[in-house]
């Protein structure tokens, strides 16, 4: 291996020291090389790097027992995420004020969108922030703060006063559980004041949830189903939901 390989490995182990995953894309820009160069960089030390849904990680970096790790559940259900992704991408209209959630979902939403699409978007995570900034015609606002690396979110109380500003068209929700009886929750608390505060805010409220999402139930509970006016899930989504989610007149896409 030449030494431009070996100072990339070095460089990007160096990123590594203090976060447990960094982009792929973040990363070739950084090296200044491509993403399939990096990839192929990656494939020949497994022993120490591995990449996992888009994101590149330590390979003996494991997570705690029930943790959540935005590199972890970015690689489960893929597919399903992608389709609510593309199904939802499809009601932001032009000039629409949007706030999109933390979570493994909604950058794929970001993926659907049309580059000539003119919007606003209001996010608070790294992860949705680094798939908008590649949005030309997209307005973004960011809530800063102290950076939470576990799932990517920032957090402020600086934040509450950039929402009190917004008006939003919708809020793109995403969710770790929803239970009929429970509701609906996440894993992390430091998520809760912001999803409801924009669900609040929010003209509609959109919860994107696959299927295996349903009839689970996190820590962090949030709200309810009859809070959402859409929801975007798979075909998967079990029947007592679909009828209760017709049953309060909200829209079900999947």
């Amino acid at each position: 291996m030449d030494v431009k390989k070996t100072d990339r490995i070095r460089m990007i182990q160096q990123a590594l020291q203090d976060q447990k995953a960094i982009h792929l894309r973040e990363m070739a820009a950084l090296l200044e090389v491509s993403e399939m160069t990096l990839r192929r960089d990656l494939s020949r030390h497994p022993e120490q790097l591995r990449l996992l849904g888009g994101y590149i990680t330590r390979a003996h970096d494991e997570a705690e027992p029930g943790d959540y790790r935005v590199t972890e559940q970015g690689t489960r259900h893929v597919e399903e995420k992608r389709r609510i992704g593309k199904l939802a991408a499809s009601f932001i209209q032009p000039g629409d004020t949007v706030f999109f959630d933390c979570g493994t979902t909604v950058p794929f939403v970001v993926d659907f969108i049309p580059d000539d699409l003119a919007f606003t978007a209001v996010c608070n995570s790294l992860n949705v922030l680094l798939k908008l900034q590649q949005k030309p015609n997209c307005t973004l606002v960011l809530c800063g703060g102290s950076f939470h690396r576990q799932n990517q979110v920032f957090e402020s109380r600086a934040e509450a006063s950039i929402l009190n500003e917004l008006r939003l068209s919708w809020a793109f929700i995403s969710a770790a559980g929803v239970s009929l009886d429970l509701g609906v929750t996440c894993f992390n608390f430091h998520e809760v004041g912001v999803k409801q505060q924009v669900m609040r805010q929010a003209r509609q409220c959109m919860l994107l949830a696959d299927h295996s999402k349903f009839d689970a139930v996190r820590t962090a509970h949030f709200g309810a189903l009859e809070n959402f006016h859409c929801v975007v899930s798979d075909k998967k989504i079990p029947r007592a939901y679909r009828e209760a989610i017709e049953a309060q007149g909200a829209q079900l896409v999947i």
